[in-house]
């Protein structure tokens, strides 16, 4: 577990550094992630989480679309 993001943003250079350039070139992208699982998770079992957090934002932006738009009375037209 890497501690701190200047620690975290040094390794990821260094893993970058140490990628083949095909690698870089074709998309491989590492980022920085907040999350709240804890070190030593399951790699699945992280995934599983990941994209269950990701379909309840997704359902809840589509839901926050669909509610309609309405004026308030005190609001000049």
């Amino acid at each position: 577990m890497v501690k701190g993001k200047e620690n975290a943003e040094s390794e990821l250079g260094n893993l970058e550094s140490a990628q083949p350039s095909d690698d870089r070139h074709e998309g491989w992208r590492y980022f920085i992630e907040k999350t709240s699982m804890k070190a030593g998770l399951d790699p699945a079992e992280a995934t599983h989480q990941r994209q269950a957090e990701l379909d309840l934002r997704e359902s809840k932006a589509i839901e926050d679309s669909k509610t309609p738009i309405t004026r308030s009375e005190n609001v000049p037209r």
